[in-house]
């Protein structure tokens, strides 16, 4: 005890806050990542603005925890790498309230918690939780939520480019003018900002472990719980990060297999059974995928199956079209079975690529090849 008693105090403060900060880390590490960058910011203005000292050291560490409140938030909302719906915003915005509660009772100085609590407000009363404004809002409070802003707009994500400087500052600007944003905080900001250096925020050494957790956690949200197959914009994400080829594999091809008469099928045996017809050639693909497949670092392997609505896509990777033959002759071998089977009908859209071209370039070309057999199957149809 006497030894715990001798520690410097304003240190063990400060350790304590940096620990719930990475405690984050171990739920969503953009979000780790943010409030170490945004804590920096704050404190930057913060000395801008020529606060007294202790002000500006209650910045560093709210900025630290300014988001805590998101641990009580669901995966499936927290990391979620689509839009939200109304349901989704609606719980996310009580993260605030969650994070102030968490405070409130533990500290004298309340000046931590009601950042936390009001760094989602707006000057107008437009922001969350509580809609407050004006001298509602304490300066510290304001500072929060310019910094906080401005490192989301510059900020890389796996859905998103950063901002320039230049322009993050525009747009906070206009922020201001519509007076959600404190104009003598941006203007502060803005005489730092150039100067102002961010640090990559690298992951916490843990022996390798925490990497493959994210990537589990990043994988999940685009794979069928039933199928266990990836939904195919997952291999938007995974270009995004500059992963695919990893490797070096000089190109890679899309196969896009589109069934003409689905519908013609469920109307015959009956949703069920074609259901599982078509469940059951996706199993067969991802055996052959699995007996093809070299395994990668960063995600599944070199080649990969997905799902379209009805339709099944594969991603693969080789240094030429030609590695792909054996690979591809499996895949129409399947096909054909199930079509000797239950007479579902496919065409097969093969696209190859080269490195350099990316996923969004290859979908363009590959659903345009989809959409013209179907306006042509319809012209055929009316004859």
């Amino acid at each position: 005890m006497n030894s715990l008693l001798s520690f410097d105090k304003n240190t063990l403060v400060r350790d304590l806050f940096e620990s719930m900060n990475e405690i984050m880390s171990g739920r969503d590490y953009a979000t780790y990542a943010h409030s170490v960058k945004v804590a920096e910011i704050a404190k930057q203005i913060g000395l801008a603005m020529v606060l007294p000292e202790k002000q500006v050291e209650i910045l560093e560490l709210a900025g630290l925890v300014h988001d805590i409140g998101k641990t009580a938030i669901p995966d499936d909302i927290l990391l979620k790498p689509d839009l939200f719906n109304d349901q989704d915003r609606r719980i996310m915005r009580y993260h605030p309230l969650i994070g102030a509660k968490l405070f409130a009772a533990r500290l004298q100085d309340d000046q931590i918690t009601t950042i936390i609590l009001h760094h989602h407000e707006r000057l107008d009363g437009s922001g969350y939780p509580l809609g407050l404004g004006g001298d509602d809002l304490d300066v510290l409070s304001r500072i929060m939520a310019v910094a906080d802003v401005y490192e989301a707009l510059i900020a890389e994500r796996p859905y998103k480019k950063p901002l320039s400087i230049a322009n993050g500052l525009l747009i906070l600007k206009h922020e201001v003018d519509k007076n959600h944003l404190d104009g003598e905080v941006v203007a502060a900001l803005s005489s730092i900002a150039k100067d102002l250096v961010l640090k990559d925020v690298p992951l916490i050494p843990t022996a390798g472990f925490m990497e493959e957790i994210e990537h589990f956690r990043r994988d999940s949200f685009f794979r069928d719980a039933i199928s266990e197959l990836f939904n195919y914009r997952y291999l938007l994400v995974l270009d995004d990060l500059n992963v695919l080829g990893e490797t070096g594999t000089k190109g890679f091809e899309i196969q896009l297999i589109y069934f003409h008469n689905f519908v013609e099928l469920q109307q015959k045996y009956g949703f069920i059974v074609a259901n599982q017809v078509h469940d059951e050639i996706g199993q067969r693909l991802k055996d052959t995928v699995a007996c093809f497949a070299r395994k990668r670092r960063q995600y599944e392997g070199s080649i990969m199956l997905f799902r379209k609505n009805c339709d099944y896509m594969i991603y693969s990777e080789a240094n030429d079209e030609g590695g792909l033959q054996e690979f591809l002759d499996q895949v129409k071998a399947e096909i054909l079975l199930t079509h000797g089977e239950w007479g579902l009908e496919a065409s097969c859209f093969r696209l190859w690529f080269p490195r350099s071209s990316s996923i969004e370039e290859a979908f363009s070309q590959i659903f345009n090849l989809e959409a013209e057999q179907v306006e042509n199957c319809k012209h055929e149809a009316t004859g």
